[in-house]
């Protein structure tokens, strides 16, 4: 073998070794980057888990338990009782004229909403939309505290509230109003060839109501507490990453701080929105067509 070949195998041999030497260097950055940058599922906060769970053959075979949803409900419906309980004790728990300052702002507020949505037959009603008020706004606050669940951000809870709103709403209108109630379906003043086209579109939209309020509470959750999740897991990797993270960590801090704001304002803005609506459902029930009782009466 000739001298020119030696050398020809050799510059191969190091060339492939150097090539292999790059591709483990690239998988080893790979490797450290993927650690690195790393973040649990942001979705993983919304999985439904049993906390108990009994399953037997009882009346073929069925399973019990208490997920954390529903621990959650429980818990917003044990507190908002207790909190009424204690409203007229003064001093308990150090809270004093703080509680009931809270108790009554938040009664004076739902109060005047009812009074100006519904009408002149607001009384009836307005106990039902300020439980419903006060539970969806203790569930949304409740989701905001680290390592808790948000109930709210879950379709099949919050469908469920909406479907059983403008269920009870129909049949307060057929109570109130008996078949007339139908004529909801046709607006006023409608030429005959255009009646079915009409009641079609009316229909649909009555019962997208269901859809919409629901869906609108739990897409704002959802939407809000993913991106906390994934602006908190970033920012905690930011600061632990480098030095320089660390330097800045006031920054990444502050934006999560003004975040964490939003969103207690988005909970609570939704749970008035939802009351809202539901206000105004009420008020399409009792009046139908006539747009007289929306005016408060004092």
């Amino acid at each position: 073998m000739s001298i020119s070949s030696v050398l020809f195998l050799k510059n191969c041999i190091k060339i492939r070794i150097r090539n292999l030497e790059i591709r483990i260097f690239q998988r080893v950055i790979y490797l450290a980057m993927t650690h690195i940058i790393q973040i649990s599922n942001p979705l993983e906060q919304f999985e439904i888990i049993n906390f108990i769970a009994m399953e037997g053959p009882l009346f073929g075979y069925i399973q019990i338990g208490l997920t954390n949803i529903g621990f959650y409900l429980l818990l917003a419906s044990l507190f908002l009782i207790s909190l009424h309980l204690l409203y007229n004790r003064e001093g308990v728990l150090g809270l004093g004229n703080t509680l009931m300052l809270c108790m009554e702002s938040l009664f004076g507020f739902v109060l005047q909403l009812v009074k100006n949505q519904v009408g002149p037959t607001w009384q009836s009603y307005f106990p039902a939309v300020y439980s419903l008020f006060l539970f969806i706004l203790s569930l949304n606050l409740v989701g905001l505290i680290p390592y808790s669940f948000t109930a709210t951000a879950h379709f099949a809870l919050t469908l469920g509230l909406s479907s059983t709103i403008v269920l009870g709403v129909t049949f307060l209108g057929l109570r109130l109003h008996g078949f007339h109630f139908f004529s909801y379906f046709v607006p006023g003043g409608t030429p005959l060839a255009l009646v079915p086209l009409l009641t079609l579109i009316e229909t649909v939209s009555y019962v997208a109501r269901a859809f919409s309020l629901g869906v609108r509470l739990s897409a704002n959750m959802l939407a809000g507490h993913i991106l906390l999740h994934l602006i908190a897991s970033f920012s905690w990797k930011f600061i632990t990453g480098s030095l320089i993270g660390l330097l800045l960590a006031p920054l990444p801090l502050i934006l999560l701080t003004l975040l964490y704001g939003l969103e207690v304002g988005v909970a609570l803005i939704q749970a008035y929105v939802f009351v809202l609506l539901t206000c105004s459902y009420i008020k399409d029930a009792i009046a139908l067509h006539d747009e007289s009782p929306s005016t408060s009466s004092t």
